[in-house]
């Protein structure tokens, strides 16, 4: 089985003979199913650790190709007259493990994708400018108070209209989290518009995909978007959290052996461009007895 098997029938679907309605709910239908397909690659993921990369980007990758044209019939519906439908195209930008990439939008809005992240937007934008992001990156958007633009992920959107703001929305992460440097920005749960938040700068909110929450506060912008000069900052992050930033940033895998350390909070900056091992050893060292060992790419915390 294929992971197109999980959405059947999608190659056979004609746009042009479904109504509004009935595309709406083709929409919503491909949308939850990807969201079980991530939870269930996230599973396997935990059993099968040592294909960690392969599953982040098969989930990419799927979500990419099988949403994209769901994306376009439905802007195509909403900016086009009645009776002519016109074509939207759509371009994706992807970055691997240790990788960013800078992306230039067809506004002259600027953005810098994280490693390990998609990012999926439109070749011209028409009246409304919005792009898809799964992972992370930073967005300079180029100011206009006609067109609002919108950055879309599977639970939380941010509305802007011209602003320099951080979005991170990695599907594996159990927060989504908008950071906003300068400007104003307002986000919302995906499903819930009216719980919207504004932000002013140096402040973020975060949704927590378990429960819903909504969150915000104050915020260190310049320590959220470090990595653009990669750089790591960690303020009060989890045992956890950490390591997925490792294995992201660094393209390792990290195996962590023991529950001693899940309630441990850690702080701690790194801007020399420190290798691997240098920030585990700064991190064991403020972590009673924590200890590692590297096999090759493999890395074992114990």
């Amino acid at each position: 089985m294929t992971p197109f098997d999980h959405f059947p029938g999608w190659d056979q679907i004609e746009p042009f003979s479904m109504s509004s309605e009935e595309l709406d709910a083709a929409f919503e239908e491909v949308m939850k199913r990807s969201r079980t397909l991530e939870a269930y690659l996230a599973r396997e993921r935990s059993i099968r650790r040592t294909k960690y990369l392969r599953v982040i980007f098969s989930v990419a990758a799927v979500c990419a190709l099988i949403l994209v044209p769901v994306f376009s019939v439905r802007y195509a519906r909403r900016t086009a007259p009645q009776n002519q439908v016109a074509a939207v195209n759509y371009i994706q930008r992807s970055t691997s493990c240790g990788e960013t990439a800078e992306v230039i939008l067809p506004d002259h809005s600027r953005v810098l994708l994280n490693a390990q992240s998609v990012l999926i937007y439109p070749e011209t934008f028409q009246s409304e400018r919005t792009v898809f992001l799964s992972g992370e990156a930073i967005f300079d958007v180029t100011a206009s108070e006609e067109d609002a633009f919108y950055v879309q992920t599977s639970d939380l959107v941010v509305k802007v209209h011209g602003t320099r703001f951080d979005v991170k929305a990695y599907f594996d992460d159990p927060m989504v989290t908008a950071t906003l440097n300068r400007g104003a920005i307002a986000a919302w749960p995906k499903n819930a518009p009216e719980r919207v938040v504004e932000l002013e700068p140096e402040q973020y909110c975060a949704l927590e995909r378990s429960t819903g929450a909504l969150v915000h506060g104050r915020a260190n912008s310049s320590e959220s978007m470090s990595w653009e000069g990669g750089n790591l900052c960690f303020h009060s992050e989890s045992i956890h959290e950490i390591i997925r930033i490792i294995q992201r940033h660094y393209g390792v895998q990290v195996y962590l052996t023991t529950s001693k350390y899940d309630k441990a909070r850690i702080s701690a900056r790194f801007i020399h461009g420190e290798t691997v091992d240098e920030l585990l050893d700064a991190i064991c060292s403020v972590v009673p007895s924590m200890r590692y060992s590297r096999t090759d790419d493999a890395i074992y915390i114990r």
